[in-house]
């Protein structure tokens, strides 16, 4: 079945970039937020909003892009969700693009076992820039006739698609990426500010990082990486948002590593920090981004 009609929950920071490339492939698009002003902007720009997550449940594929575990249950298998209300005879692709856990997975396919609704996870990488730029990564996991379906819709928003495997595999691999990528961007910013007090720049340091051992996410574009630093710390509500969802990420790293009984010090002590995170270290991201850090 092919896809024409798309319903995204969760138009926030990601969410809205991903949603205007999903309009842009020409789509027809149905956006559900609780922000009466996130409803307003999309609304203005001629689409159909909404704030109640059962308005979407007649989509062809509805995707799941809110913040975290409690809100992906809450707006899927939930009492307002929309697995309530998806017809007995709609065949829905539910597209798990949030960053979560397996077993919360497992949850939202035996809320959808009553249905005739499919199931893959589908989550990303790649920050603001590439968010607007749709050239995001993207992880699909789930059954193959499934991600068949979903590769037109992904392609809107990403350049590099990767099929992981059975459903919750994505999220594995998702949440590894951004165990190694969140250690990068809090050190990568301290590596910068250190260069910039002896008088050396991103530009300068970024192409030998990239060939070099220091290789990182931050390190493959000097310009892009100042972009990146700019968009995360434009607001202090912007900053703050990006580092609840990190240390969340973090968090969800210790849970998978709890339930195979593995101690990872290293990790543990990461997300204690990011877990601290305080406004030096958003003037830091500041300067990083080439801002006046008064």
């Amino acid at each position: 079945m092919t896809i024409r009609t798309v319903a995204l929950i969760g138009a926030g920071n990601m969410g809205s970039r991903m949603a205007r490339c999903i309009k842009r492939a020409g789509f027809d698009l149905t956006i559900c937020d609780q922000d009466p002003s996130v409803l307003e902007a999309f609304k203005k720009e001629g689409m159909t909003v909404t704030q109640d997550p059962q308005d979407c449940a007649l989509a062809d594929a509805i995707i799941v892009l809110v913040a975290n575990d409690e809100q992906i249950i809450s707006v899927t298998c939930g009492p307002t969700g929309f697995i309530a209300a998806i017809p007995p005879e709609h065949q829905p692709l539910v597209c798990i693009m949030s960053t979560t856990l397996p077993s919360t997975l497992k949850q939202i396919a035996a809320g959808l076992k009553h249905t005739r609704a499919h199931l893959i996870d589908a989550p990303v990488s790649g920050g603001l820039v590439k968010a607007e730029l749709g050239t995001l990564t993207i992880m699909m996991s789930g059954d193959d006739q499934d991600l068949n379906r979903a590769e037109p819709l992904m392609r809107s928003m990403g350049t590099e698609i990767f099929r992981c495997g059975a459903l919750g595999a994505a999220e594995v691999i998702k949440v590894i990426n951004n165990m190694l990528g969140i250690a990068s961007i809090y050190l990568a910013a301290e590596a910068f500010e250190l260069a910039a007090k002896h008088g050396v720049s991103i530009e300068q340091i970024a192409p030998i990082l990239e060939v070099s051992s220091g290789r990182n996410f931050m390190s493959l574009d000097g310009a892009m990486t100042r972009q990146h630093y700019q968009a995360w710390a434009r607001s202090p509500e912007a900053f703050f948002s990006l580092v609840n969802i990190v240390s969340k990420d973090l968090h969800l790293a210790k849970a998978l590593a709890d339930e195979v009984k593995l101690d990872l010090p290293l990790l543990n002590e990461v997300s204690l920090n990011v877990d601290a995170t305080d406004q030096t270290v958003m003037k830091r991201w500041m300067l990083a981004a080439g801002q006046k850090v008064t």
